[in-house]
This record gives C-alpha cells, sequence and structure tokens, in this order.
C-alpha cells in the first residue's frame, strides 16, 4: 500500500530529529513517502541545517498562520495537488506509537492495517487513542463518534466527495472528527493503540500562539464557540490545564432527506 507521510513542524527541528524521524527511522519507514511541512524556506534552512542526514528529501512550505490553517492547507494541498489516495498525519514529536504498553513491532504493518479497515468500513478517518494510559484502552477497534487526534492519524483521500475545512485553531483535530463523521457516517479508531507524546510542550502550536497562556486563554473562546457549532456532538470539560472537548460517543447521525 503506497501512504504518504505528512509531518507538520514548526520551531521544532531538534525535537522532530530526535522523535517521530527517530521513530520512523526506526521502523525502516522509506524517507521518500515522508514530506515536511514549514511555513517558510528560511525556516528549511534551519531545518536542513539541524536533522542534517537524518532527512534529506521534500519539505513544503505552506505560508499559513495558525494550525488550523495549516491542517486546511494539508487537506487542500494534499487532494488538489497530489494523486496520493492514503495519507498519514503526524506530528514532530512523537516518541512511539504503542500497542497497549509495548512499542509496536512494526509500524508500517500496523498502518497498512488501519487503511485497510478502514477501506473495508467504506469510511475515510481512522486514528488510535490519544492517551497512553492503559486504564483508558480497550481491544476495540469503533465507528462511532470518538475523537480522532491529529498527532496521529490517517486519511483515505476521497476527490468525489467534498472538500473537509476547519474555522478552529483550537480543537481542530475535534472539528475535523465531528466533520468525517457528519460527511462519511463515521471515523474509524484503534482503541488498543495509543501515541506516546507531550502535550502542550515548547514549539509547535504553543509556539505558534506565541505562548501557552495566550492557547490556554483561547481554549475557553474556542471550547464555547465548538459547542456552538457542534451542539449535542460533544460538551465541555473543564481540566486542571484548561478547558477541553469530549465527544459524544452516541451521538447518531440525523437523515438529511
Amino acid at each position: 500500500m503506497n501512504y504518504r507521510i505528512i509531518i507538520p513542524s514548526y520551531k521544532r527541528a531538534t525535537i522532530l530529529k530526535t522523535h517521530t524521524l527517530a521513530l520512523l527511522h526506526k521502523h525502516n519507514i522509506n524517507m521518500d513517502n515522508v514530506d515536511i511541512l514549514l511555513g517558510t524556506k528560511e525556516e528549511g534552512i534551519e531545518y536542513k541545517k539541524i536533522l542534517g542526514n537524518d532527512y534529506t528529501h521534500n519539505y513544503i512550505y505552506h505560508g499559513q498562520k495558525g494550525i488550523g490553517a495549516v491542517r486546511n492547507f494539508i487537506k487542500d494541498y494534499y487532494k488538489t495537488h497530489s494523486d496520493i489516495q492514503y495519507a498519514v498525519y503526524i506530528d514532530d514529536d512523537i516518541q512511539e506509537v504503542n500497542d497497549w504498553d509495548e512499542p509496536v513491532e512494526d509500524l508500517n504493518a500496523f498502518i497498512e492495517a488501519m487503511f485497510q479497515t478502514t477501506l473495508d468500513c467504506k469510511l475515510n478517518l481512522w486514528g488510535v487513542s490519544a492517551f497512553h494510559n492503559p486504564f483508558f484502552l480497550k481491544k476495540t477497534i469503533t465507528t462511532n463518534l470518538k475523537y480522532i487526534s491529529g498527532c496521529f492519524c490517517g486519511e483515505i483521500i476521497d476527490r468525489e466527495k467534498h472538500d473537509i475545512f476547519t474555522e478552529f485553531d483550537h480543537y481542530e483535530d475535534f472539528a475535523f472528527t465531528c466533520e468525517h463523521f457528519i460527511r462519511d457516517g463515521g471515523v474509524v479508531r484503534n482503541n488498543g493503540f495509543c501515541v506516546i507524546t507531550k502535550y502542550f510542550a515548547e514549539g509547535g502550536i504553543v509556539a505558534s500562539y506565541g505562548g501557552l497562556d495566550k492557547r490556554q486563554k483561547d481554549m475557553e473562546v474556542a471550547a464555547y464557540h465548538f459547542i456552538e457549532r457542534y451542539g449535542n456532538m460533544a460538551r465541555i470539560k473543564i481540566k486542571n490545564y484548561g478547558y477541553d472537548i469530549r465527544l459524544n460517543s452516541y451521538y447518531k447521525n440525523e437523515p438529511t432527506d
């Protein structure tokens, strides 16, 4: 199965080298099938210095500001400017993909299996659990409304279906989950696999906001806007670090005809 791995990054060249690229190299992923997305060519100069021989392949410059705009660029670019059908989106700071509490043995085989399952379900978006706490893991694959984290997920690009974009910078992957659920009739999640990463780390989204405080302030505004937009598909949950969203796994698509 010929899939492409897409890694958006911002001010995290060293982390990208020691985390996600190291993970891909460990699993012998062909770097010819990996794209790194950066805002500007100036960023590319710095990344090329730091990454060195770990990555000498394809850089794409999107010229966008804000994670929502970057995700929208990715959606449009790979649908309209490429002929790929299978896209894997992965953040730049992924330390490991786990099968329960052990590192996955063959990342390529897992990715291909998830695409095949998604094809069999006649759906388009797949993902894994966003947290590596075994308490929250289950050895199930579901197609109901469960959060598909943008940090590691796959999409089967269907050029016959309408485009999906987001108006959110915060909770943009929750919005993509809801939009795919509405459009496609479900999303595929493997609840026994998860990623190991550090949320709210320096660089990345936090840097794009200009700091953690500014990101946390936007979370509250965005949370209420999200509920206004998606109604009973979701609810707000207040955590120690700020506002968060929980999707309604019992939500059913209402008939449109």
